[in-house]
């Protein structure tokens, strides 16, 4: 039996983002990152993260050395137009392979006790600790447990809390370029597939340096039974693509849900197991930012000898992560409901609010001015789809 202060239970970026925060915060705190497999392992996901995320590492002193795409447009498909928004430095695409186990090096190079192909068979909450045993015969005292192991983790599963009702079903590839694609600095989201109950992408990506397309397809499944493969092939189809050609990747996720406990007596969920953006699917950059937060507040529970953790969804709620997946879970209401056609008229004419959304992923300052033209630009929209004719307004 080893004796820790935190046993950190996945070693993705809301893991390992946590243990960072928290050395940095509490140097002398024992703790343990066991991630399943060995690094460096393959996670299926578009890739994208915004530049917020890496301002964040950066306060840290972190450089993820990994290979990337430097973004500086994103676009929106949706009701027959494309409206792209252009930044410098928006974020890049990573694959996912290359950039976890980057961030892995960076935390072993830090002295942080980092365990890989050590998967958790047992969490248990014993005399107010927690033990927590591996596949590998290691077991370990902690004085409490993160949960960092996303949509399928055990530590959910094994700790009481509810499965939750908003996930999502992802399936992307990657191909070649099309001669319909936007330039590689940008990023697609396309709405345009009227009953998907979610969306298409396109994401410049790096695989073995080359220089390829990852498109996918990300199905809200609570909402539908839509099938991501098929409609994954006929985007493809569209393109003069066929399905057949590509080797297709699948995996799930699991939103954010407002009121939905995201902690218990000394367990702490964070990243993925917590819930991310259910209406994008973004995920990378909060979980990093989850585990800047989880890290000051696990230094001083762990200082006050408080591990109720009953405070941690107000902290979640209170800060920039909060806000931002409060924001994004009202805009998956909205627009997935009977509003949907009303909304598609609005946001091509609401370029302002996009921007803002744009500064918000890239984590810069928002203006003020933009901030003003939206508010103005929404008034009018809403204004507009109000007096209708036809009554099909919002």
């Amino acid at each position: 039996m080893i004796d820790v202060d935190v046993v950190i239970v996945g070693g993705g970026p809301a893991g390992l983002s946590t243990a960072l925060h928290l050395q940095a915060a509490r140097p002398d705190t024992k703790l343990v990152v066991l991630e399943a497999k060995a690094y460096p392992r393959e996670k299926i996901c578009a890739g994208g993260v915004g530049a917020r995320a890496f301002r964040l590492l950066e306060k840290l002193g972190v450089t993820v050395d990994c290979p990337m795409v430097k973004l500086n447009a994103v676009a929106l498909r949706i009701n027959h137009e494309t409206v792209v928004e252009h930044s410098s430095e928006i974020g890049v695409v990573v694959r996912r392979v290359e950039f976890d186990h980057a961030l892995a090096k960076v935390a072993m190079g830090r002295g942080i006790d980092l365990r890989d192909a050590t998967p958790v068979s047992a969490i248990e909450i014993v005399e107010g600790s927690v033990r927590v045993t591996t596949d590998t015969g290691l077991e370990y005292r902690a004085r409490c447990v993160v949960g960092a192991d996303g949509v399928g983790g055990i530590t959910r599963r094994i700790t009481g809390f509810p499965r939750g009702d908003l996930r999502a079903q992802v399936v992307e590839l990657d191909t070649e370029a099309h001669a319909s694609d936007l330039p590689r600095d940008t990023i697609v989201f396309d709405f345009s597939i009227r009953d998907l109950q979610g969306y298409a992408w396109d994401f410049p990506t790096l695989v073995k340096g080359q220089e390829l397309v990852c498109r996918g397809a990300y199905v809200i499944h609570n909402l539908a039974p839509d099938s991501p493969k098929q409609r994954i092939a006929k985007y493809l189809a569209d393109r003069g693509m066929k399905l057949e050609n590509y080797k297709l990747k699948q995996f799930a996720e699991r939103g954010f849900e407002p009121g939905v406990e995201i902690s218990k007596p000394h367990v702490l969920l964070v990243g993925e197991a917590a819930g991310i953006d259910i209406a994008t699917g973004e995920g990378i950059g909060q979980a990093i930012e989850y585990g800047a937060l989880a890290g000051p507040y696990l230094a001083n529970a762990l200082d006050k000898n408080d591990l109720l953790f009953s405070s941690w969804r107000d902290v979640v709620e209170g800060r920039h992560l909060g806000w931002q997946l409060r924001i994004r879970h009202w805009c998956y209401e909205a627009f997935f409901s009977d509003k949907r056609d009303a909304i598609e008229r609005m946001l091509p004419r609401m370029k302002s609010l996009f921007k803002v959304g744009v500064q918000d992923f890239a984590g810069q300052p928002m203006s003020k001015l933009a901030l003003a033209r939206g508010a103005g630009q929404f008034i009018a929209a809403y204004t507009r789809e109000k007096i209708r004719p036809d009554g099909d307004g919002a």
